[in-house]
């Protein structure tokens, strides 16, 4: 019996011994993470507004603001840069001016392997140690990895006082970092689309001025040349009729169609370039609707709500509203088959609204312009670009059978 309480003493001994040494290593590994990496960092706290920021972030800067300034001074790192390649290069866009080759073996090195890494010993120590660049402070390198894609490397410093980052922030910041290659991928596709589409409508722009240039020295040649040679022969018929000199029966017959012609003409070169436009923007506009509503069977309403210094555009920006409204009343006639039609402008403190209605069949299909470039009709994708092209902006609104409203807006 007693040997049997001897037993139980000693397996209670044991077990208590050893409770309390797992006791003291647990105390004595925790105190010396303590000392050496600090307190833990909330890596689920961090990633989550590390999330929202980076999906925030417009443009390249605020993601290297992120990077190099909110969360190291969030986590106490002294130093941070971002570097992200240009051209052959590793520039940074972060706080300090580091600049690497591309091919810099350390880069290699840490790509290759995808996670972060210390630089404080191992291979990465030596390639640091043998580069010109002063790479001595970064404590960390973190590869911004996009599938097998290196889309900048991040470099972080020393935490502040003398404390290191644990195994379990070197996967954390891994994290971090391909989430940011994420964000960088989308801004710099956006930004490239950005160039692609500034570039597309400066071409835009330059060709439409190209075409107007055109148009002004055909509208010219053909009212100083042909219609001023048409103009004396109609004269000239018209005297001859007048004077009863009618050896030929057809003479009479002549003389209408010569000024009819010379009419045509007339209105060919007014269409080519509008006389009243650079004067008077009010009087262009009449005209033109009032050309529209003599040759088409649909009568066409105007109201004109705006004082004459509210008139008082730049000449490419007149030219756009002329145009908008010329391309939209040839729609209302030819392809929407109305029956009427209504153009009011009007001036607001804040804007000049254009509009034009009508009551014809609609748009079939809805009003994407790309769906009538693709059919070779370039007329609502025009309109659009000649809006944007003056800080203005294009809205069509169309019910099949319920007719179309184009309405243009201009801020003031």
């Amino acid at each position: 019996m007693e040997q049997i309480i001897y037993l139980i003493i000693g397996l209670l001994s044991g077990w208590l011994a050893l409770g309390l040494a797992h006791f003291l290593l647990r105390q004595t590994r925790r105190w010396w993470r303590k000392r050496q990496y600090g307190l833990p960092i909330d890596h689920s706290l961090l990633l989550v507004e590390s999330g929202r920021m980076l999906t925030r972030a417009e443009d390249v800067d605020e993601v290297a603001k992120f990077l190099t300034i909110e969360l190291p001074r969030r986590i106490q790192i002294e130093r941070a840069a971002l570097l992200l390649p240009v051209m052959n290069k590793m520039v940074s866009r972060g706080s300090g001016e580091v600049s690497l080759p591309i091919h810099h073996p350390a880069v290699r090195l840490v790509a290759s392997s995808g996670e972060a890494q210390k630089a404080d010993r191992g291979r990465l120590l030596e390639l640091v140690q043998q580069s010109r660049t002063d790479l001595g402070w970064a404590e960390v390198w973190v590869p911004m990895m996009r599938g097998s894609g290196l889309r900048g490397m991040w470099l972080l410093g020393e935490r502040d006082g003398g404390l290191t980052f644990a195994p379990e922030d070197l996967n954390w910041l891994a994290a971090i970092a391909r989430e940011a290659a994420a964000v960088l991928e989308a801004i710099q596709y956006a930004e490239h689309e950005r160039n692609v589409a500034s570039e597309m409508r400066a071409l835009y722009r330059q060709m439409v001025k190209t075409r107007e240039s055109e148009r002004g020295r055909i509208s010219r040649e053909l009212h100083d040349g042909v219609l001023q040679d048409l103009s004396a022969v109609t004269r000239d018929l018209k005297a001859r009729v007048t004077m009863g000199n009618n050896e030929d029966a057809s003479l009479e017959e002549m003389a209408k169609l010569s000024g009819d012609t010379v009419r045509f003409l007339r209105a060919i070169c007014s269409d080519l370039r509008p006389p009243l436009l650079q004067q008077d923007l009010s009087s262009a506009i009449n005209a033109m609707v009032a050309e529209q509503d003599r040759r088409s069977s649909a009568p066409v309403h105007i109201d004109i709500s705006a004082q004459a210094g509210d008139l008082n555009l730049p000449d490419e920006t007149a030219l756009a509203i002329y145009r908008i409204l010329q391309e939209s009343l040839n729609n209302a006639v030819q392809h929407a088959e109305a029956s009427e039609i209504a153009v009011r402008l009007t001036a607001y403190p804040d804007r000049l609204r254009l509009t034009v209605t009508d009551d014809g069949r609609g748009i079939p299909g809805g009003i994407a312009s790309a769906h009538f470039v693709s059919q070779g009709h370039y007329g609502l994708a025009g309109m659009r670009e000649r809006a944007a092209m003056v800080g203005g902006k294009l809205d069509l609104q169309t019910a099949e059978d319920y007719g179309t409203v184009v309405i243009f807006e201009l801020p003031r």
